[in-house]
């Protein structure tokens, strides 16, 4: 067999590849046959012809004999013939005499005979080959059989034909456009197999185009020669050699049509060369122009004193397409040659002549393109006016506008300033790696000090956006200093934007200095800015867990319209449990704001603070985008649906918020919508459908540095675990949360609910030490000013620790579930509400009142089947079990007491038997004792078995 299965030196093509092994295979075993390569110029024929010659074989290895047709050659009768048995001229002496001497004759005189018919040479050549052959399998490869002169193609596809018992492999390469090979050679004609060659799949292609290159390419670059290459390999190769380091980099605008390299230029001339000379000369108006209206077509021909006609060739020839009105090349790369087979004078006419028949924005590329080099300040605003105009609906005509306005203004700031407007336009359009270099060309330009410093604030806000949000706070920071004294509303837009980053990279200090500094500075100056500072910080106050500071700070400003500062006013009013005055200022918001549907594709704008927010982006007041705002207000209103029990509501607030982040690009956005979903995939128990999500959200957060969602996505995991008794894991995830948290400096527990849900998991662990030294520290900062569902929890948590700790009198139990549950019908948040009556009704169940049990039980229950919190509704159901109460899905287990019926139901969610006693405050061996009793009475195996009773 083969021992290599890819040709060298080819990349990718393994499907066409493995056609060839088997040829040749087949030709070493003695079954021979004939195969023909056909594609279009530069596909990679010759390549992969080449590369089946270095295709390893099993002995005997085959004999390869390469030929080429050539243009000089094919009109020559017999050439291809003559290449052929020069190759083989060894075997001649051993050919019958008549067959010999018609090779010999023919080679030597070129002179046709009657008698020389094609049948009588297609079976000297049969039996020359053969008789090579003989001594050694042979591969006779023909490149370029198009080009071979026609007796001799004739001779060949004769033998073709009948190889099928002699160990011959004949493999034939031969050009066609893309409807198909030259008629003469197609498989109908010829009888002999066609393999089409198409294009590389892209990520060959850029693989090609990336090893080709003389220099890095930057990412907006590659785009635009893999569009032209179109997975022609020879373009790929040749495309990028022609670029300078500049243009590579994206720094220099690139020619357009590109340049074609010598090698591409000859590979499509000769199509060009074959039409009549006004054609050819007529080619260079739709060369020039790319995909143009026929109607203009037609002006642009007639000011050049062209034929109405004149390109009625070429399109007969397929070299151009005219398709609903609409003029352009068949191929991308017969453009490039047309445009670059003519002088500069023709093309800067033709310039001039489309910038005639055309209207803005596209006539003004074509004024600047005429123009030669040097200052010209007419040109550059009226090419400035029409990039403008061209930037809602053609971003990348637009940004190329500016750039050459910028290379005609004729002064040095007005020529930065357009640059820094086409590193926007840039920005907007996704061409990210080409922003950095338009801002670094505009600096270097800029004189002024207004627009240094304008500059310095761009790149700053850009920072913001692209660098890790530790580093944008500095930048952003420090961007604002020299503005404090000159323009303090400018520094304070700043300000608050450095806020948004420092909270994001989970550094509440960073973002409680410069908020309180974008506050300063909007009160010395009485700016419109005053409200929007106040919320931010009112924001930064509360995550930090000063909620009476952010609740003064509220009541002293009146309540503004801006919707960024609604949302941001319904962030704060959410942390301080004002919940219906939250929703009711997001809804105004999303009344105003359109679905996803209805929103453009505008730069970032939202971000996120904290569980409840930043979503509304009070910084983006200078520009924030509408679907910024609607997102950050569908996030906002997300997390409180989820805390006040309106799961449903919250899982298509957040469904939308991600689709809008998306959409927009907005990172902060997409990871705490994110988190929000995967809260609510962990509360429900939908444990593959939970770690997807955060999955992602961890993703988006280790790429762009967002801490504070790494914490939340830890709380997540732990509460995912937590639900299906896994303790050790919630441990884990919940350690991690607290850590960052107090690294953080961020008190409040609305952000990140872990403290609480880290007793009960040490309790259950079995960790009681730890259980009580991180409940003093959550009960003593709660005490100072927490929420009255973060009261109430860590009254539960109380009432868990004085039961597990055995000594305590059950009044002081029963008295701590009672604070607990007082504090919670102060609240709202209906499922760690639901918790605690579960955990009392436990305590009640295992203390004999089992009455009392259940009607706090059924409470619970039912809470947790509204919002399809299946592990708690399980639990619930475990509990009512045991306290006598039967549900329908009792019956299964009617045999079984009421402690079996409970393991019975942890084990079959999965928990082991340590897990189960944890949960349970039983020892492992007394776990172990009633799972085999569970196992006797209803005749099953192993864990899996029980878990299929569906108990």
């Amino acid at each position: 067999m083969l021992r290599r299965g890819v040709a060298r030196g080819v990349l990718g093509r393994i499907a066409e590849t493995a056609v060839l092994v088997r040829l040749l295979r087949d030709a070493v075993s003695g079954q021979g046959g004939a195969l023909c390569v056909a594609g279009e110029p530069g596909v990679g024929r010759t390549t992969l012809l080449r590369g089946a010659l270095t295709l390893d074989t099993p002995d005997p290895t085959p004999r390869t004999v390469h030929i080429t047709g050539t243009e000089a050659e094919s009109g020559l009768r017999y050439a291809g013939l003559h290449q052929v048995v020069r190759a083989h001229r060894a075997a001649l002496p051993h050919l019958p005499v008549t067959q010999r001497d018609l090779l010999d004759r023919l080679l030597a005189t070129g002179l046709h005979r009657p008698e020389d018919t094609g049948l009588a040479l297609g079976a000297a050549l049969l039996g020359l080959l053969a008789t090579a052959a003989a001594v050694r399998p042979l591969l006779l490869a023909v490149d370029d059989a198009h080009l071979v002169d026609r007796p001799s193609l004739e001779a060949l596809l004769f033998v073709a034909r009948r190889l099928a018992d002699e160990p011959i492999a004949l493999l034939l390469t031969v050009e066609a456009d893309r409807t198909g090979a030259p008629p003469p050679l197609r498989p109908a004609a010829t009888g002999v197999p066609q393999l089409r060659l198409g294009p590389l799949d892209p990520a060959d292609a850029r693989t090609l185009l990336g090893r080709s290159a003389p220099h890095p390419l930057a990412g907006h670059v590659a785009d635009r020669l893999l569009a032209v290459a179109e997975g022609n390999p020879l373009a790929l190769t040749e495309l990028p050699a022609a670029l300078t380091s500049a243009q590579c980099s994206g720094s220099q605008l690139l020619d357009d049509p590109l340049v074609p390299g010598e090698r591409l230029r000859d590979a499509h001339l000769p199509r060009l060369v074959r039409l009549p000379p006004a054609t050819r000369n007529a080619l260079l108006v739709p060369a020039t122009a790319g995909d143009l209206p026929a109607d203009a077509l037609q002006r642009a021909l007639a000011l050049l004193g062209h034929a109405p006609d004149a390109l009625l060739p070429a399109e007969e020839q397929g070299v151009i397409d005219v398709r609903a009105g609409r003029v352009a090349f068949a191929d991308r790369r017969l453009r490039l040659v047309a445009r670059h087979d003519a002088c500069t004078s023709r093309r800067r006419g033709v310039h001039q002549a489309l910038a005639q028949v055309l209207t803005d924005p596209a006539a003004a590329r074509h004024r600047a393109l005429a123009a030669g080099p040097g200052p010209d300040g007419t040109l550059a605003r009226a090419v400035e006016a029409a990039a403008a105009e061209a930037e809602r609906t053609a971003p990348d005509l637009a940004a190329e506008l500016y750039e050459r306005a910028a290379g005609f203004a004729d002064d040095r700031d007005h020529a930065a300033r357009l640059l820094c407007q086409a590193a926007h336009v840039r920005q907007r359009a996704g061409a990210e790696e080409a922003v950095p270099i338009l801002l670094g060309r505009a600096t270097a330009l800029a004189g002024a000090p207004e627009l240094r410093r304008e500059l310095a604030v761009i790149q700053a806000r850009r920072r913001g956006t692209t660098a890790h949000p530790r580093t944008a706070h500095r930048a952003l920071r420090d961007a604002a200093g020299p503005l404090t004294g000159c323009e303090p509303d400018r520094a304070a837009r700043l300000l608050l934007e450095a806020v948004d980053s420092a909270v994001h990279a989970a550094d509440s200090r960073a973002a409680l200095g410069s908020a309180w500094q974008a506050y300063r500075l909007t009160r010395l100056g009485g700016s419109d800015l005053a409200e929007a500072a106040a919320v931010q910080l009112a924001q930064v106050l509360a995550l930090r867990g000063e909620r009476g500071q952010a609740r003064e700070l509220l009541l002293a400003e009146s309540a503004g319209e801006t919707p960024g500062v609604l949302v941001g006013r319904a962030e704060v009013l959410g942390r301080l449990e004002e919940y219906e005055a939250a929703c009711a200022l997001l809804a105004r918001v999303l009344e105003e704001t359109p679905g996803v549907a209805g929103m453009p594709g505008a730069e970032q704008g939202g971000s996120v603070l904290g569980e409840f927010g930043r979503f509304g982006g009070v910084s983006g007041v200078e520009g924030g985008a509408v679907g910024g705002l609607r997102g950050g207000a569908l996030g906002c209103r997300a997390w409180i649906r989820l805390w006040t029990g309106d799961w449903y509501g919250a899982r298509a607030d957040a469904e939308e918020a991600v689709a809008l982040a998306e959409q927009r690009r907005d990172t902060a956005l997409l990871a705490q919508s994110l988190v929000a979903l995967g809260r609510l995939e962990a509360a429900q128990g939908r444990v593959a459908e939970c770690r997807a999500v955060l999955s992602r959200a961890a993703g988006v957060a280790q790429v762009h540095g967002l801490e504070l969602v790494r914490g939340q996505i830890a709380v997540t995991e732990g509460l995912l675990a937590l639900g299906a008794g896994k303790y050790q894991e919630a441990v884990a995830g919940y350690e991690r949360a607290g850590a960052l948290a107090h690294a953080a400096g961020i008190e409040d527990p609305s952000v990140a609910p872990w403290a609480a849900n880290l007793v009960e998991a040490y309790l259950r662990s079995g960790r009681s030490a730890e259980a009580y030294a991180e409940h003093a520290r959550f009960d003593a900062e709660m005490r100072r000013g927490g929420p009255s569902w973060a009261l109430a929890v860590s009254a539960r948590c109380r009432a868990q620790l004085l039961e597990a700790d055995g000594a305590s009198a059950p009044g002081a139990v029963e008295a701590a579930f009672h604070e607990a549950l007082e504090w919670h019908a102060r609240g709202a948040v209906v499922f760690e509400q639901a918790r605690t009556l579960l955990c009392h009704g436990q305590w009640l169940r295992r203390t004999g009142r089992t009455a009392e049990a259940r009607a706090g039980l059924d409470e619970a229950r039912a809470v947790f089947a509204a919002l399809g919190a299946v592990p708690w509704e399980e639990a619930t159901h475990s509990e009512l079990r045991a306290t006598g109460t039967r549900t329908g899905r009792d019956e299964a287990c009617g045999r079984l007491t009421e402690q079996e019926t409970r393991i019975a139901a942890l084990v079959a969610g999965g928990a082991t038997n340590k897990e189960a006693a944890a949960a349970l405050f039983l020892s492992t061996k007394t776990v172990e004792f009633h799972l085999g009793n569970v196992y006797r009475k209803l005749g099953v195996r192993s864990r899996s078995e029980l878990a299929r009773r569906g108990l």
